[in-house]
């Protein structure tokens, strides 16, 4: 199956971070999809989408979503979880953040990673 990685970004830039997650991701499985999940955010999605191994690229862009808050991004991500065998988010401040409450409603464990 597929892994989701969760892109990390300001709304205007992708993080660096969600190159090395998407790298991850491809060792566990391929192919790869990444989220761009915020407001005002396509130029991300299409930075996102040129990344090597990127098969799909899911946008989400709405204004609630503008700052990757937990429980929004919960809401967002539980309902696609289910079509993957992993999700994967940088491990940075927010991805720290969101990633719990999403194990928590899928009832699967989380694998933090520093």
């Amino acid at each position: 199956m597929t892994s989701l990685v969760i892109a990390e970004h300001d709304n205007r830039t992708l993080s660096p971070a969600t190159r090395k997650t998407v790298t991850a991701a491809a060792a566990v499985s391929t192919p790869v999809h990444v989220l761009v999940a915020g407001s005002g955010c396509a130029a991300v999605a299409e930075a996102a989408a040129k990344i090597a191994g990127v098969e799909k690229v899911l946008l989400a862009d709405a204004p609630h979503l503008e700052k990757m808050l937990a429980e929004p991004m919960e809401a967002l991500i539980v309902p696609l979880a289910g079509g993957y065998d992993a999700v994967l988010a940088p491990a940075t401040t927010t991805g720290k953040n969101y990633l719990p409450r999403v194990a928590a409603k899928l009832d699967v464990p989380q694998i933090p990673r520093s």
